[in-house]
């Protein structure tokens, strides 16, 4: 080995300790690969060592040389693929890593395997590659095809994050692990080439593949390959041009000034070089000018001119009184002036919450219009708010991502901000107050945001500031209008219902006296005949008995009236107790309305029930359901001319989720005079009566026929009590068509957790109240 190899080896075995000892030490700086890469550079070290050995040095009858780089070098470029799937992947575990070491593991064990089974280890002579296509040599071949499977593995796993980069941030980092393999690749290929010089090349491209890789790990962002590229495709292309016109210049004097015998020592000759110098500079600058106005929009796609965009971006802005118009207006602007796919605005709103955070509110339109989620909270401690309200400074997405100053962001913030899609952000600032955030996705050539890009969005966004705050004030007008508006109109609809109840007050009165007076003066006449014929002696048993069957039913419907009243009182204090067991829909409907029959009989009602048999029994207290079904039965027969039907039918209602309840559905129908929609909830009012007061009849059942108002109350406190809903639907009132009613019943099958209910004592002494 030659002093010049030997003194570029050992300075690179010194210059793998200084790297391999910065890794150790900046263990912080280093991304997610720290042990792969400290591996790839001691192998790498070890692989230089091995040229210490002596030529002629065996082990195990074997080339000690040969044998040793071929192994720390195939290491190597495991670890190496290890670091990469580290770097791109963003995760130092997985199945692909697992595969990935596996499989060098298999190719290591294959060398060994190889080494042993030929005769010779023909690594690091001249001819070894030729020879080892000439002559039978396993060990030349399991490290040939090895270095070509990996090295096509490694190409395709950095290409594959080129193309589902979600960034163009993150596309230039894969393009550059490209680069990286490529000099890694072509410094093991030269390192066991045998040729000393193309080794010399190979131990210095090996040792620069390390340090780019060593590069990539202590940098988040990497040098963009693709403006890199760029440029030095700009300057071959101008030198060459160069070249041209001056190699042009250079024949023109030969041929047509020097071959006809001009001399060009004196004064007349350096007056004809200057002259064709001259020419070629007055040539040379215009055809520069053209050939890079044809290049730059090829190579690097027009530049927008900063001063040019905001001018157009705030005519454009100023022109929006709306938010909608605002946020059309200005993404569109946004989109042209930087030459980008999508853009969008979010609405920052202080909630002044207890936890320190600020809503975003996703507006409709623009290119926010797909986004996962429309609303997002953002910590005022988070490094992001930091960033875009204190700092008042743009923000990309792939710093959010990557940088080690947004580690702490907390994952809910990085969903929401992820699920955006967006490359960009930079903050609405107005009197020092962040009120929206400015947003772009993707440029159309997928170029990555530029500082001068940021910084153009940024005074965009500045310009937004007070377009928006006029915007939102506007909105917030209109809203505030819409909402007056709206509540002037619940407010009419409340008087409405007040004038009706303030009615029904006086109703009730006229009724409740009617319905108080009529048992009232039964009880006093009768009181008053048996007295006077018991002074004259005349009273009989026949008479009598009479006599005290008229004043149970004149005291048995004020008792009615009485406990009617009674109930409601419980149910406006929230007070009627339930006492709860099983039972069945069909009983409870069987029971509500056998004491009815010989009213419908009489009414000529036709009353007919299907589907409750075979519903599942429910939980319910028997006495007050059964209440509640007869009032809802009888408005029915009361508002249903003679000769009219009720049917009365029931299903079950399956729960659509697993936590929820299956519920039972009855609904009570009728031909009678229906209801009007403005009375439909009103009809579940105390004392409220959607007719005339005036046609009030004292029979229980007689068509048109009422009370005091208080049936459908109750029975509307019974099943609320069971957790239940009721309500009424009708075509309207008419007393000449009869549209008819319906009353619907949900009842669940077993009560909620909350009922108010009435449990006995273990001893049965007693009740308590749960």
């Amino acid at each position: 080995m030659d002093s010049l190899l030997s003194a570029v080896i050992l300075l690179s075995v010194v210059l793998h300790t200084v790297l391999f000892v910065y890794v150790q030490a900046r263990s912080r700086q280093v991304r997610a690969g720290r042990l792969w890469l400290s591996l790839t550079i001691l192998f790498s070290l070890l692989a230089a060592l091995m040229f210490f050995i002596p030529e002629g040095m065996q082990i195990a009858e074997k080339s000690g040389r040969g044998l040793g780089l071929a192994l720390t070098l195939s290491a190597m470029l495991v670890m190496f693929g290890a670091l990469l799937i580290a770097d791109v992947r963003r995760s130092p575990s997985g199945r692909l890593l697992q595969s990935w070491l596996g499989l060098g593991i298999l190719w290591l064990a294959a060398l060994i395997g190889g080494a042993f089974a030929s005769e010779a280890i023909l690594i690091g002579e001249s001819d070894w590659i030729i020879r080892a296509f000439t002559t039978p040599n396993p060990f030349s071949w399991a490290l040939i095809g090895g270095l070509t499977v990996t090295s096509l593995l490694l190409l395709g796993i950095a290409f594959q994050a080129f193309y589902a980069a979600p960034l163009p941030e993150v596309a230039n980092r894969a393009l550059y692990w490209v680069i990286v393999i490529a000099v890694i690749l072509l410094g093991i290929t030269l390192m066991v080439s045998g040729s000393p010089t193309l080794v010399l090349l190979g131990v210095v491209t090996l040792l620069i593949g390390i340090v780019g890789a060593l590069y990539a790990q202590t940098s988040y962002r990497v040098f963009d390959i693709r403006s890199s590229m760029n440029l030095a495709l700009k300057t071959a292309l101008l030198v060459i041009l160069t070249a041209i016109i001056v190699f042009g210049a250079l024949q023109f004097m030969t041929v047509y000034i020097i071959n006809r015998g001009a001399d060009l020592s004196g004064t007349e000759g350096n007056l004809i070089v200057a002259l064709v110098a001259l020419i070629v500079a007055v040539i040379y600058v215009p055809i520069r000018r053209i050939a890079e106005a044809i290049i730059n929009p090829i190579l690097k796609g027009r530049f927008t001119d900063p001063t040019t965009a905001t001018r157009r971006f705030s005519q454009q802005v100023s022109k929006a009184v709306e938010l909608d118009q605002l946020i059309r207006i200005g993404t569109e602007t946004l989109n042209d002036v930087l030459k980008v796919r999508r853009s969008g605005l979010l609405l920052v709103s202080d909630t002044s919450s207890d936890d320190g955070a600020v809503e975003l509110l996703i507006m409709g339109g623009g290119g926010l219009s797909d986004a996962r989620e429309k609303r997002g909270h953002l910590a005022k401690s988070s490094p992001i708010y930091q960033q875009l309200a204190a700092g008042q400074a743009p923000l990309s997405q792939f710093d959010m991502e990557f940088s080690p100053k947004y580690k702490n962001v907390t994952p809910e913030e990085r969903q929401f901000f992820n699920g955006l899609n967006m490359s960009a952000f930079a903050p609405v600032i107005v009197e020092n107050a962040l009120i929206g955030i400015l947003t772009c996705g993707a440029k159309v050539n997928d170029a990555p945001f530029y500082p001068r890009d940021l910084e153009l969005l940024s005074t965009l966004a500045n310009q937004t500031g007070v377009a928006l705050r006029n915007a939102r004030l506007v909105a917030d007008l209109r809203h505030l209008n819409n909402s007056m508006g709206r509540l002037n109109v619940g407010l009419e609809d409340a008087n409405k219902q007040m004038e009706k109840l303030d009615s029904v007050k006086t109703d009730f009165v006229t009724i409740a006296s009617h319905e108080l007076r009529t048992p009232l003066a039964q009880v006093r006449g009768y009181t008053d005949i048996i007295d006077a014929l018991n002074e004259q002696g005349m009273l009989d048993q026949d008479q009598i008995k009479g006599m005290v069957a008229n004043l149970r039913k004149a005291t048995e419907r004020m008792e009615e009236l009485i406990s009617a009243m009674l109930d409601v009182s419980q149910l406006d204090v929230n007070a009627m107790d339930l006492r709860f067991a099983q039972t069945t829909p069909e009983a409870v409907v069987r029971l509500a309305i056998e004491p009815l029959t010989d009213a419908i009989k009489q009414r000529k009602l036709t009353l007919s029930a299907r589907g409750l048999r075979g519903l599942p029994p429910i939980e319910a207290d028997m006495q007050r359901l059964v209440q509640a079904f007869r009032n809802v039965v009888v408005n029915a027969i009361k508002f249903t001319p003679d000769g009219g039907r009720i049917e009365i039918t029931a299903s079950l209602q399956a729960a659509d989720q697993p936590n929820e309840r299956d519920h039972i559905l009855i609904a009570i129908s009728d031909t009678g005079v229906g209801i009007g929609k403005e009375n439909l909830e009103l009809i579940f009012e105390k004392f409220f009566r959607a007719y005339d007061p005036g046609l009030h009849s004292t029979g229980t059942y007689k068509f048109m026929g009422a009370g005091p108002g208080l049936g459908l109350t109750i029975a509307r406190g019974v099943i609320e009590g069971h957790g239940g809903k009721i309500w009424a639907e009708s075509n309207g009132h008419s007393m000449e068509s009869n549209p008819g009613t319906t009353f619907f019943i949900l009842l669940p099958v077993s009560p909620p957790e909350d009922a108010k209910r009435v449990l006995p004592f273990e001893s049965g002494q007693g009740e308590k109240v749960v």
